[in-house]
């Protein structure tokens, strides 16, 4: 689904080590992060740079900060699997109506300020120093009807497109290829970074675009080209299409989010979606493409609603209490989680192909999760080892 990762480079968090958390969408460094990934900010923003007065708590606060790291990884893997598999489950319980479906998740993410804003508020924050810092999501002047509306009602119609692809693409093939082909998404935000960001090339990450194409390409043939699965695959991989330019269009305009502001973000995205998603609901059911049946309302949708919710507070969380990178490594966790689903509880069946092709995009996922800085030097390393002129040899006089 589309929300797997459009939180993944929106809530760039920074935590302070001696002054515990502090929410803060300040980049300290006055240089440019629009395509630079949270671990990145991190690294920018001190983790990297050693302090003299808080040496010697270090290692306790990097091991607090790893152990809840691995509850995130965890934890986000799981959601992205039961959103997944739930989804799955609805559309099995002859469930029809992905627009209803999508409706409901969307527009679920309204909760989603109000629940930090009180965690905030329990540690310490004023509901409106909170408000007044999120508000800023809607330009210099803050909140207001017209900002918020001209900022997040095209944000809210292109996720929802996106999710809606995710759902689709789950009547078509299994889990696991939705969730390994979405993963692409991250190769994809190369790709945009590169042409509205001006991001610097870099081979590594072409590598890692090559090798998410690869995999999508590779899933696709190994459903069979013009089968229903490909089809699947397909709807997968425009979703994450969706998805990377929403979250690069994000990143231009709202550099840094803090935890507040992508909270408040996303809820302002769940309301504009819950006043306009319900308009293709009531069009597919005229036209009898998504009829609504009066029998009982599927059980898995409710899973996908909690764990849809669930997700994305635990991405805006997780990058505040531990490493950001953590965060992005759920929907990762998620591939393996749902073939094992798939294989033992769906009898799913997965071909040489198949299993290369997940490979391929978990490894392009992987490679983009690199910090730029060591990117970056073994770019260079590489590229002064390919264009080293010959040394010419001393000739024995």
């Amino acid at each position: 689904m589309a929300q797997e990762e459009e939180l993944d480079n929106d809530c760039d968090i920074i935590e302070n080590p001696t002054n515990g958390i502090d929410i803060s969408d300040k980049n300290n460094s006055g240089t440019d992060i629009d395509s630079v990934n949270s671990y990145e900010v991190a690294v920018r923003n001190g983790y990297s740079q050693p302090d003299q007065e808080n040496e010697q708590i270090r290692p306790k606060v990097s091991w607090r900060k790893t152990i809840f790291g691995f509850i995130i990884v965890l934890c986000s893997g799981i959601s992205v699997t039961a959103i997944s598999q739930f989804g799955t489950s609805a559309y099995q319980s002859n469930f029809t109506s992905t627009s209803l479906a999508n409706w409901l998740s969307r527009s679920s993410l309204m909760v989603t300020y109000p629940i930090v804003s009180m965690v905030l508020s329990f540690l310490g924050h004023s509901h409106r120093d909170t408000f007044k810092e999120a508000s800023l999501i809607c330009g210099k002047n803050g909140f207001t009807i017209k900002a918020a509306t001209i900022r997040m009602l095209p944000v809210a119609i292109m996720t929802a497109i996106s999710t809606y692809c995710y759902y689709y693409a789950l009547t078509f093939t299994s889990s696991t290829d939705v969730t390994a082909v979405f993963s692409s998404a991250a190769g994809f935000v190369y790709i945009f970074s590169l042409i509205w960001l001006k991001e610097p090339f870099n081979i590594f990450r072409l590598f890692a675009v090559l090798l998410s194409v690869g995999g999508v390409a590779t899933i696709a043939y190994s459903e069979g080209l013009g089968s229903f699965g490909a089809i699947g695959v397909i709807l997968a991989a425009v979703s994450a299409i969706l998805s990377a330019i929403y979250r690069v269009i994000v990143k231009k305009f709202v550099v840094s989010p803090s935890v507040s502001q992508a909270s408040l973000l996303l809820g302002l995205v769940g309301f504009y979606s819950m006043i306009t998603l319900w308009i293709p609901i009531v069009i597919l059911d005229i036209l009898n493409i998504e009829p609504l049946s009066g029998g009982p309302f599927p059980w898995p949708v409710y899973g996908i609603v909690f764990f849809h919710v669930l997700y994305n507070l635990l991405l805006c969380i997780g990058i505040a209490v531990t490493y950001p990178i953590y965060a992005s490594l759920g929907p990762l966790f998620a591939i393996p989680l749902n073939a094992a689903i798939d294989v033992g509880y769906r009898q799913e069946s997965f071909n040489a192909y198949k299993i290369l092709g997940t490979l391929f995009l978990a490894a392009g996922f992987v490679i983009m999760t690199i910090p730029l800085p060591m990117m970056l030097r073994l770019s260079a390393k590489l590229r002064s080892y390919i264009t080293r002129p010959d040394t010419p040899q001393k000739s024995n006089s």
